[in-house]
């Protein structure tokens, strides 16, 4: 009687039919159809730079992921070009069909609590009736990868999350991800814990205590520039915290942005700097932080924007972040507008029509992701 083979020895020969047919082809044949194969195939690829340069480039776009609906999980993704050569292709979205963390454990039950610079990493928390206390879990959607972290030992629920990502040989990820809570006694200031990837374990650091007392962060994930989580406080001023270090302080923006009145705020990262963009109904401003430095900064307004129209056109519009170094994500009620600062241009994609009204208002924070050639 014949033995069935079961699926392990079934895909050994497969790879070994496919390995014996690759080798017949030329070099660069095969590089470029590596090129545009998926995520799964980067753990059984050599660490080559210039391949991992190439494949992110013309194998994965970018986007935005919507966690749209909290009590059902359900998400939306938008997807764009890498090619920021071509406006029409660096600006245009596309709406991926049936996107989710189906691949979390209890993925209803999941929210999203941070994302790192980019959106290679996301950290997720679930918690349902039958499991009162929260789970926290790293993963990639790009490839569907996740790890269960330990449980932060502290009943104190957080307020902001921030993640650094460095990227180590053979593209695999270190990561450490900064926990901030509110005082339970109402106070300002926050707890702080801080998680390595390589201790795989937290580590409750000195309390933050700001002065004046009534100082606090705006704004949710940590932008992370320069070796520091980032984020604006009340009082126009940045507060960073230097994950290596292990240690904060706060410094200030320029008087002149300082006697900017009626803006929305948003911190970004600028082409490998730290900036802040400053949003009216008439004008966009985004400035620079030229040199960095924390004692003596210097700021700089890179771009000054009319967008009367756009505000016009679009109803309860904000920027968020930038896509690249010359175009600020926006988003309105219903749509997602891609604003180009050095042509005074901007498109807009309409969300999903497939959302329902209720998804639309319960729409959370946009995670920006840029899929990078590397893994958990």
């Amino acid at each position: 009687m014949e033995m069935k083979k079961d699926s392990t020895e079934v895909e050994d020969e497969e790879r070994e039919i496919v390995a014996q047919e690759m080798q017949k082809l030329p070099f660069d044949v095969i590089y470029e159809i590596l090129i545009r194969t998926t995520f799964n195939w980067q753990k059984l690829i050599t660490c080559d730079p210039k391949f991992q340069q190439s494949h992110s480039k013309r194998a994965v776009s970018s986007g935005l992921f919507f966690q749209v609906n909290k009590s059902t999980g359900k998400f939306v993704c938008f997807v764009r070009s890498n090619n920021d050569h071509e406006e029409e292709q660096c600006n245009s979205l596309q709406e991926v069909q049936s996107p989710s963390l189906d691949f979390l454990p209890t993925a209803k039950s999941i929210l999203i609590a941070g994302s790192s610079l980019h959106g290679s990493l996301l950290c997720c928390v679930t918690k349902s009736s039958s499991t009162p206390i929260p789970s926290f879990y790293m993963c990639k959607p790009a490839s569907r990868e996740w790890r269960k972290m330990p449980n932060p030992k502290t009943t104190f629920k957080y307020s902001r999350i921030g993640i650094e990502v460095k990227q180590s040989s053979c593209s695999v990820l270190r990561y450490k991800v900064l926990r901030l809570s509110n005082s339970k006694t109402g106070g300002y200031g926050y707890h702080c814990q801080l998680f390595n990837s390589e201790s795989w374990a937290w580590k409750t650091l000195p309390f933050v205590q700001f002065k004046p007392h009534c100082t606090f962060l705006l704004g949710g994930n940590g932008v992370w520039v320069n070796g520091g989580l980032h984020w604006l406080t009340n009082y126009d001023e940045v507060f960073v915290f230097n994950t290596d270090r292990e240690t904060w302080t706060i410094f200030e923006v320029s008087p002149e942005m300082k006697n900017i009145s009626r803006a929305d705020r948003v911190v970004v990262s600028c082409d490998g700097k730290l900036g802040i963009i400053y949003d009216t109904l008439e004008w966009m401003e985004i400035w620079i932080l030229e040199n960095y430095s924390t004692t003596n900064p210097s700021w700089k307004r890179k771009y000054r924007n009319d967008t009367r129209s756009l505000h016009q056109n679009v109803k309860h519009l904000c920027a968020h972040h930038m896509w690249s170094n010359n175009t600020v994500m926006m988003m309105g009620t219903y749509e997602i507008v891609s604003f180009n600062c050095e042509k005074n241009t901007y498109t807009r994609t309409k969300l999903p029509a497939t959302a329902t009204t209720e998804d639309i208002f319960s729409l959370g924070e946009p995670y920006a992701f840029q899929p990078q050639f590397c893994y958990l």
